[in-house]
């Protein structure tokens, strides 16, 4: 339990740290000349690299790492896989790695790299949120996600990268670069329509509050009380078209139409009241940033996001795994909910969202440690040279 409280917290202070320095950097150099540092300062630069050797250090740290390590590893032995449904990308990558005789560290580093490497380069122009990503990545539920969904998440990277292309209205790019985003998991195909949002009409005047938290009730009172999911039962096309049939089929119980029950503990009630501080906040923020043109953006997916994770919170896991896609999102604007506050001087908030924001991984550890369960152990660091720390 220690050594995943040290690994956690110091790792997330310390990209915090870098994040700082290089949002401070670039202030005084804009002072200056008007000039941005560019994105491989080496501030970024180290950041990236201290997460991939985290990442790449972890042994059986996300659920799904056992898995990728038998794949990898009878991959070295045999040059293929065991398992024969792997998109080719993510397949070649791999056997480029296994060719080369490499270790696994470095192999689950690679991935992490991309992971952080996407997500910082699609916020090169948004330095001042640096600090804020780094330290939620690590101290929220992130870091976990990113361990255990190793390839949609660096496709989820990617995406953060590609709200530009939406805002602008580049179709044919944002379409390419989704397509090859599927030799990694299939299911970045359907971010393809997520490219619509770029009809929605961004208006300069700033959302009604009470709206927004009408919509948002709504999901978590349908979500909250699921008796539509009996209907929900046939539903294997979607994890064909999906690739999520590679993990489960409809003899699994936990598939098979019987819907799992999530209960109100500490870190869901942390999870919804932090959203609600968003959506509070974000009229606020909008005219705070009235200039940045991807906040509405970044917004408008944070918020589909929350609903949608609150909705099929009574589903499975299966149905749950495409919301991922949007749930980045959440960590991007609670940064900037972090950044107004401070600099508007709202010391008892800034408090308040850091504590809901950031209790997440001291909670699941200690929650791991002392109620261990087969979805809670996963959250605890260990050392691929020392797993029994």
């Amino acid at each position: 339990m220690l050594l995943s409280l040290l690994v956690y917290s110091l790792t997330g202070v310390a990209l915090f740290l870098l994040g700082w320095h290089v949002n401070g950097r670039e202030q005084r150099l804009m002072l200056e000349t008007g000039k941005r540092l560019p994105f491989y300062s080496w501030e970024i630069l180290l950041s990236m690299l201290l997460f991939a050797i985290v990442a790449g250090a972890r042994y059986h740290t996300g659920y799904d790492h056992a898995m990728y390590l038998d794949q990898y590893q009878h991959l070295l032995k045999a040059g293929e896989f065991s398992r024969h449904n792997f998109e080719y990308g993510f397949e070649w990558i791999s056997k480029i790695f296994a060719w080369c005789h490499i270790h696994y560290f470095f192999y689950f580093a690679f991935w992490a790299l991309l992971q952080i490497g996407f997500l910082y380069y699609g916020l090169r122009n948004h330095k001042f949120l640096l600090c804020w990503i780094g330290l939620g990545i690590m101290l929220g539920p992130y870091f976990l996600g990113w361990m255990n969904s190793v390839r949609q998440n660096v496709v989820t990277c990617v995406f953060v990268a590609l709200i530009p292309l939406i805002r602008d209205r580049k179709i044919l790019p944002y379409a390419l670069i989704i397509i090859l985003c599927a030799f990694l998991h299939k299911s970045s195909l359907m971010l393809l329509p997520v490219f619509l949002v770029c009809f929605v009409k961004i208006s300069e005047k700033a959302p009604n509050r009470w709206t927004l938290l009408a919509v948002f009730a709504l999901f978590v009172l349908v979500g909250a009380f699921p008796f539509w999911t009996k209907y929900f039962t046939n539903y294997q096309w979607f994890l064909d078209l999906t690739g999520y049939s590679n993990y489960g089929n409809l003899e699994d119980p936990n598939v098979k139409g019987t819907m799992r029950m999530v209960n109100w503990g500490p870190i869901r009630v942390l999870t919804l009241l932090s959203n609600v501080v968003i959506i509070w906040y974000y009229p606020n923020i909008k005219k705070y940033y009235k200039a940045d043109t991807l906040l509405p953006y970044f917004f408008i997916m944070a918020f589909v996001g929350m609903c949608l994770s609150n909705l099929l919170m009574n589903t499975t896991h299966f149905i749950m795994r495409p919301v991922e896609y949007f749930m980045i999102f959440n960590l991007i604007v609670t940064a900037y909910l972090l950044c107004y506050l401070y600099n508007t001087r709202n010391i008892l908030m800034f408090i308040i969202v850091l504590f809901l924001n950031f209790s997440y991984a001291f909670i699941a550890v200690i929650k791991s440690y002392y109620y261990p369960t087969n979805t809670s152990v996963p959250f605890l660091y260990h050392l691929f040279f020392c797993p029994s720390l």
